[in-house]
C-alpha cells in the first residue's frame, strides 16, 4: 500500500496519478498546514476531513483514506460516524481512523469495527506499544520511521520487533516520516505500506543508472527518417 501524506486537496489529487498511489493520510499538523493556518478548531478540523472525505467518494484512484481522531473516546466515534456517513454512497473505500496510542483511543477499536472503520494507532515508536494496540483489537500501527532513526540509536532494533509484533497479528504496519527515497529504502525491508509527502514520492523512480540505460536504448532507434 502506497500513500501520500498529505492534507492538500491538490496535492492529493496529482499524486493519485503517480504509480501505486491508492490513497493518502492526514494528521491535524497537515490539516492547518493545508488551511493555511497554525491551528483549527475542533469544528473546522473535523469539517476539513469532512471535505477530504466528500472529495475521496467521488474519486475512483482514492481506496484508503486515513484521518486522525480528535478528542476523547466519545469525540472519536463521534467524528468516526460523521466520515462515515460522508462515504457512505462509495462503497469501495477504506477508511482507516487514526488513533493516538492511549487507553482512552485503544478502547475505540471494537466500535470502530462496528462502524465498519479499520483503526490505526499512530504515533508508535516502541514494541509495547504496538503489542498492546494489536490486542486492543486496531487493525494497524504507523511509525514515523524518520523520527525514530533520528532519535533512537537502536532504531532497527526496535523497528524490527514492532515489525514481528504486527506481521503475528497479520495486520497493517505503516511506515511514515520520511525525508527522502534513502529513508523509504530502509523502510521497505520492514513493510511494503508506505505513506510518503508528495516530494518524495516523486523521487521513488528516479536513478541516475536507469536514466543511463534508458539514454542507451533510445539512442538505438531512429526516431527520424
Amino acid at each position: 500500500m502506497l500513500l501520500v501524506d498529505s492534507a492538500d486537496q491538490q496535492a492529493i489529487s496529482h499524486a493519485l496519478q503517480f504509480p501505486g498511489v491508492q490513497g493518502f493520510t492526514t494528521n491535524p499538523a497537515l490539516m492547518a498546514r493545508a488551511a493555511g493556518v497554525d491551528v483549527l478548531s475542533l469544528d473546522e478540523y473535523v469539517g476539513a476531513a469532512r471535505k477530504l472525505c466528500k472529495m475521496s467518494a467521488d474519486i475512483g484512484a482514492v481506496r484508503h483514506l486515513m484521518i486522525q481522531t480528535i478528542g476523547d473516546a466519545d469525540n472519536a466515534l463521534r467524528q468516526a460516524a460523521f466520515y462515515v456517513d460522508d462515504l457512505k454512497s462509495a462503497r469501495d473505500k477504506k477508511l482507516w481512523i487514526k488513533l493516538a496510542p492511549t487507553p482512552l483511543s485503544l478502547s475505540c477499536c471494537p466500535a470502530l469495527t462496528d462502524m465498519g472503520c479499520a483503526s490505526l494507532v499512530t504515533a508508535v515508536f516502541t514494541p509495547a506499544q504496538a503489542y498492546v494496540a494489536m490486542e486492543a483489537g486496531a487493525d494497524g500501527v504507523a511509525v514515523y520511521l524518520g523520527r525514530l532513526m533520528r532519535l533512537e540509536s537502536d532504531w532497527e532494533k526496535k523497528l524490527e520487533s514492532i515489525a514481528a509484533i504486527v506481521k503475528s497479528a497479520e495486520r497493517t504496519l505503516l511506515l511514515a516520516s520520511f525525508a527522502d527515497r534513502h529513508a523509504v529504502e530502509l523502510g521497505l525491508r520492514y513493510s511494503r505500506d508506505i505513506t510518503a509527502p508528495p516530494a518524495v514520492l516523486n523521487e521513488l523512480l528516479a536513478s541516475s543508472l536507469s536514466q543511463e540505460a534508458i539514454k542507451a536504448f533510445d539512442e538505438r532507434v531512429a526516431w527520424k527518417r
